[in-house]
């Protein structure tokens, strides 16, 4: 039975919720009047990141238009791209998609179950509907924060500090109980390598909508990154400047007569039963039975991860600017550097928050008040005097 109706009335975070509460495999189409085609969207990043000319992608949206075969393969098979650079590219425009759809107030979905999901197996691999949850969620409950500093994709910035002093980590991907160390052996500034490749694109007059196209990281990572090096001084507003928007080619105009975003996703099948959408809680469902009970509390365990995370890097950020960590969650919110709605987990239970002898112990807290994993474990170098 078909899944459908309007977004307004039904919200994306219930949708995907729903879907993958159930376990269905089939084939979600969200549609709006600003939609685009994926495929359209995959050639003009590819452009911009300088991997494919113009008139390559016009030659291959016309092979494309009379032989019916997918963008990407003609790209690949044409030798006019990589494997590996469609998909880099298609991977960046799933994150964008999830961040736009996650952003609509109105539009249509449609979900057909299927026993099974056709889709080009050499390069893409089907998402699940959770992952889509969480990073909507995600997405979703950062992005206003963001968007505080970083108002219009037209923003300059300029570095702060001389790329010299710029050393590159990994960045890191622990599990439960996480030491880490702010301080590095040396006394350069360390960045993830996503971090240092947007560090190098701020120059003082490239807009962000610029920094994004030239990077490929696609439009939230960007301003994320772009926020945390704001937060940390290493970058600073010039003012704004002028983002060019690329003229559609003949081409390419055809290519996108047919509107609407799809979105693929395989998952387990398992029935579900009991399922009501509760309005006072975003992303929260009430009546779910035992069987369910325990799917759904693993999504919500991942949004206070999620929480988690972004307070240990409003921190760090308040202790670059201040020289010393907050005394309490709140001076974060008083910051602007996170929302009031992120010093507590999806159950509305205050995160915990501890000053230890070299640097601060954060986690979540269960009903009885016992700590509960993930649990973040922050060395500082010492407080300025």
């Amino acid at each position: 039975m078909a899944l459908e109706g309007t977004i307004k009335d039904f919200g994306l975070p219930d949708i995907f919720q729903l879907i993958g509460l159930q376990r269905k495999t089939g084939l979600l189409t969200l549609n709006n009047e600003t939609s685009k085609r994926l495929e359209d969207r995959l050639g003009n990043v590819l452009v911009k990141q300088g991997k494919l000319s113009k008139e390559r992608l016009d030659e291959a949206l016309q092979t494309q238009k009379a032989t019916l075969q997918r963008l990407g393969h003609v790209l690949v098979t044409q030798n006019y791209i990589t494997a590996k650079d469609l998909k880099d590219a298609i991977q960046v425009q799933i994150s964008q998609t999830v961040f736009k759809v996650f952003r609509w107030r109105d539009g249509e979905y449609h979900f057909a179950p299927s026993d099974s999901v056709e889709w080009d197996r050499d390069s893409f691999q089907p998402l699940s509907a959770d992952y889509i949850l969480m990073e909507g969620i995600r997405m979703v409950d950062e992005w206003p924060i963001i968007e505080k500093k970083i108002p219009s994709m037209d923003i300059v910035f300029r570095p702060v500090v001389d790329a010299g002093m710029i050393e590159v980590g990994s960045a890191e991907s622990e599990e439960g109980t996480a030491k880490r160390s702010a301080a590095s052996s040396t006394s350069k500034i360390r960045l993830t390598p996503e971090e240092e490749r947007i560090f190098r694109k701020v120059d003082g007059t490239r807009t962000v909508q610029g920094i994004i196209d030239s990077t490929g990281l696609g439009e939230f990572d960007t301003c994320r990154i772009l926020f945390d090096l704001l937060n940390r001084n290493l970058i600073s507003t010039v003012g704004r400047g002028v983002t060019k928007e690329p003229a559609a080619s003949p081409a390419a105009r055809v290519a996108s007569a047919t509107p609407g975003y799809v979105l693929a996703f395989v998952a387990l099948v398992l029935a579900a039963a009991g399922v009501v959408a509760q309005r006072g809680a975003p992303f929260g469902v009430v009546g779910l039975p035992p069987l369910l009970k325990g799917s759904y509390d693993l999504l919500m365990q991942g949004v206070s991860h999620v929480r988690l995370e972004r307070l240990d890097r409003a921190i760090l950020a308040y202790h670059l600017n201040h020289g010393a960590v907050p005394h309490t969650l709140e001076d974060l919110v008083s910051e602007g550097l996170v929302d009031r709605s992120y010093l507590k987990d999806p159950w509305e239970r205050p995160f915990h928050y501890a000053l230890t002898e070299s640097g601060y112990l954060l986690s979540g807290v269960d009903d009885t008040g016992r700590t509960t994993p993930p649990v973040i474990e922050r060395v500082l170098p010492p407080e300025k005097p």
